[in-house]
């Protein structure tokens, strides 16, 4: 039996929503971190990583048993470069590797990131599980939406749909599971606890920030042009408005609580989380 101490992790997006997570829950259970980053980020060993030098790859990987894989969909040339990095990991010896993709990786475009990411791990000789995400409610106080909350109206174009919002903390700790040597395979759609809407989540922040939050359905284009004078790109603004416009149902999964052991974190818990 190999001592935890002995099992080796690398995690990309360490300084991200999920991979934060991801790394702490694992050094967390002994196992030895490596995050593959451009900048040392603390307690992990750090392992030189860029998108841009594929030449590099390699050696973030080699000598890891299990990696937890996090594809940039809008950094220029991530579709060509998804597959190659997913058969890299794989030729380094990795025997499990863990993708984070998206609930609607089906539905979009057969050449984009998730889509040939997830197509390559199913085609590799790796050990896999790729996580399918709904919308994070970590967007509201981290993320795209972080500079609404603080002002303390969220204005989207996503009129009254209801999501399942998840907690990243629970993405990770799917993602953890599935990177242990007997963890959870295959394609796993990952959820709150129950569909709900922005009046929902608005309420939950404010409540837990004690401060007024409200939410303001708006139209695309008074979101793109908002979001572009915040610094966003107007694409991804763009991207994220036409998201947001075309929610459909979204069923409520049980992966967390089948896979964890406990219910996924509501929004309340989320925001009183934020807020401790």
């Amino acid at each position: 039996m190999r001592r935890l101490s002995d099992y080796t992790v690398t995690v990309l997006g360490t300084t991200g929503k999920t991979g934060r997570h991801v790394a702490s829950e694992s050094l967390a259970r002994g196992w030895a971190v490596r995050a593959a980053t451009r900048r040392p980020p603390g307690r992990s060993r750090w392992e030189p990583f860029d998108w841009d030098d594929p030449a590099r790859w390699p050696g973030a990987f080699r000598g890891s048993h299990a990696a937890y894989v996090v594809i940039p969909f809008n950094h220029p040339g991530a579709p060509e470069a998804a597959p190659h990095l997913i058969r890299a990991v794989a030729a380094a010896g990795v025997a499990r590797v863990v993708l984070l993709s998206s609930l609607d990786a089906e539905g979009v475009a057969p050449d984009s990131p998730l889509r040939v990411a997830e197509e390559a791990l199913a085609a590799s000789s790796v050990r896999w599980a790729a996580l399918r995400p709904t919308w994070f409610l970590d967007n509201f106080t981290t993320g795209s939406f972080a500079d609404m909350t603080r002002a303390g109206e969220l204005r989207l174009p996503a009129g009254d749909a209801k999501i399942p919002f998840i907690d990243a903390r629970d993405v990770a700790a799917v993602a953890v599971a599935c990177m242990a040597e007997s963890g959870p395979e295959g394609i796993l759609p990952l959820t709150g606890p129950e569909a709900i809407d922005h009046h929902d989540v608005a309420r939950a922040l404010a409540t837990a920030l004690r401060r007024p939050v409200s939410y303001m359905p708006v139209a695309a284009g008074e979101f793109v042009e908002m979001m572009t004078r915040r610094g966003f790109p107007h694409d991804y603004a763009v991207f994220l408005a036409d998201a947001l416009a075309g929610v459909e149902a979204i069923p409520v999964s049980d992966t967390v609580a089948r896979v964890c052991g406990r219910p996924p974190f509501s929004a309340a818990e989320f925001a009183r989380q934020f807020t401790a």
